[in-house]
């Protein structure tokens, strides 16, 4: 828990903390800006919280950058901190007296916060979990229809997710939805290595055609199986898998072959082409040709002939090795494939018409495979995805009964005359908190302040905290029956409340116990007043 912070912008240097209820205290007057609210903001920067920074800018402008000197205790454990507005993504471990020690991320800082105050779910973040319910004036997190918003315009599917999460109930979600995400990704690879042809894509019509054919092919393959080459029937004697990648290779280096037997050929008719032109047969058609000219440009052309040919000559070379080499890997092939079977030529002839037919069956059955494969992972997505919905609604059942019950619960024990509960009614994506037979502003903020101290009994929350504005149209009989069940937390409750004299004996005394500062318009929490500071520039 929190147990002490210390400024040189207090006008009481040192500020400790207890367990339980912690009061800043306000004078009788109501007066304003003596600093309730700015410290309870104080308190939510302290918490790893950023508003502080930017809403009360104020105090910065006019006592220029400042630290706080903080100190936790958990399991008899002091841990001491600083954290500062001129760097507050920065935070420092330090020794007692506050003397910077150690740079720490903020995000590391509250990694830690959320470790001691024992939040379970690995999914939920410190800063997530105790926002929503640091209700403070300029935080705009007190609307009393969404007392699960953090920020107005947060997405409602968030704040149900923020609360499952300080449930603990999340995980499990995410365990499921973490298998729905690998079924998704292996859909998307398959599409799309079937869009870009690495493997068969097929249509269910295509699918049903191959089934028909496999099944034909098959029985024409039994069939063939029974040759007398194949005594015992088994077709595996004469096709095998090895039988049939030979065949393939062999067609593969066929048709590599003849395409460089078709270059050599073209190379080979290039070279033998002669250079040499009759020019003289031009004057039978062309008397005044000038042939002294033509002949000079032949002379020219015959040079780069000469040149060319010995390119061509190479060429020709290497082409004729590339065939002698297609040629061996073919006879190493045929080596094998007589080595399989020795087949004599009329066997060969049946061998091709057999490996022809297992061929084109494995390529079917491998495109129905493809499409099977498929077709289970998107059925496997279909029935992950119903789990995972009937889990979230569960889930989201069991948090939303727990807490109507528990409302109704406190809601009795501070309406002595039974008034009607408010009730959250949640699902995943959205909630509402409505109220029923009176809808008055007081009810309203009533009714904030028993969902937050319902979340505190029902959760690992470590605190809640709550301005002076939620108090001031509340009916007096609530608040000392809040305040009282404040009193009866061992969890901190962090409020700022003024005009206590309103109050009942009980209530005021406890105020007064659990006072860790006590403000007014002569004793402000910091050491500068700067409330006229404007009238004084006018006059």
């Amino acid at each position: 828990m929190l147990t002490r912070i210390k400024s040189a912008i207090f006008s009481e240097e040192t500020i400790e903390f207890h367990e339980g209820l912690n009061v800043v205290l306000g004078d009788n007057n109501g007066s304003n800006s003596i600093g309730k609210s700015t410290l309870l903001m104080i308190l939510d920067f302290i918490f790893g919280g950023n508003t502080y920074t930017s809403h009360n800018s104020d105090v910065k402008t006019n006592l220029g950058h400042h630290n706080f000197g903080i100190t936790f205790k958990f399991n008899n454990k002091e841990y001491h901190f600083v954290r500062g507005t001129e760097r507050p993504e920065i935070v420092y471990r330090s020794n007692k007296e506050y003397e910077s020690l150690q740079e720490i991320s903020i995000n590391d800082y509250t990694k830690e916060l959320k470790l001691h105050y024992g939040l379970e779910s690995d999914q939920l973040t410190f800063r997530s979990a105790v926002s929503t319910f640091s209700r403070v004036w300029g935080k705009e997190n007190y609307n009393v229809k969404k007392p699960l918003h953090s920020f107005p315009q947060e997405k409602f599917i968030q704040t149900v997710t923020n609360l499952i999460k300080l449930f603990n109930k999340y995980d499990v979600i995410e365990l499921h939805d973490k298998e729905l995400k690998k079924l998704e990704e292996q859909k998307k690879v398959l599409n799309s290595a079937g869009k870009h042809k690495l493997i068969p894509k097929i249509t269910k019509r295509e699918f049903t055609k191959n089934e028909k054919e496999i099944e034909s092919l098959l029985k024409e393959i039994e069939r063939l199986g029974k040759n007398v080459y194949s005594p015992s029937g088994d077709i595996k004697e004469i096709v095998s898998d090895e039988m049939i990648n030979l065949r393939k290779e062999k067609k593969k280096l066929i048709d590599e072959r003849e395409y460089y037997l078709s270059r050599l050929n073209r190379t080979t008719r290039t070279i033998k082409r002669t250079a040499n032109a009759e020019f003289e047969s031009l004057l039978e058609f062309f008397p005044n040709v000038n042939l002294e000219k033509l002949q000079n440009i032949e002379s020219f052309h015959q040079g780069i002939t000469s040149i060319l040919s010995e390119e061509l000559e190479n060429a020709k070379k290497e082409l004729v090795n590339k065939i002698d080499d297609l040629d061996k890997e073919m006879n190493k092939i045929i080596t094998k494939q007589e080595q399989l079977l020795k087949p004599d030529e009329e066997l060969n002839v049946f061998i091709d018409s057999l490996i022809e037919l297992s061929s084109k069956l494995k390529n079917l059955q491998s495109e129905n495979q493809y499409y099977t494969k498929l077709s289970g992972i998107k059925g496997n997505i279909e029935t992950k995805k119903g789990e995972l919905e009937e889990l979230k609604e569960k889930i989201v059942k069991e948090i939303n009964k727990a807490i109507n019950t528990k409302l109704k619960g406190i809601n009795d024990l501070i309406h002595e005359d039974k008034r009607t509960a408010p009730e959250l009614n949640l699902t995943y994506s959205k909630y509402e908190y409505e109220f029923f037979d009176n809808t008055g502003t007081g009810k309203a903020y009533t009714n904030l302040l028993i969902f937050d101290l319902v979340m505190l009994l029902l959760t690992k929350l470590p605190f809640i905290m709550h301005d002076s504005f939620l108090f001031k149209n509340i009916e007096k009989e609530a608040v000392e029956q809040i305040i009282k069940l404040y009193n009866s937390m061992s969890k901190q409750v962090f409020i700022a409340i003024d005009i206590i004299d309103m109050y009942n004996k009980t209530t005021q005394k406890t105020l007064l116990e659990k006072k860790v500062i006590q403000l007014s318009k002569d004793k402000l929490l910091t050491t500068l007043d700067w409330r006229d500071s404007s009238k004084e520039k006018t006059e």
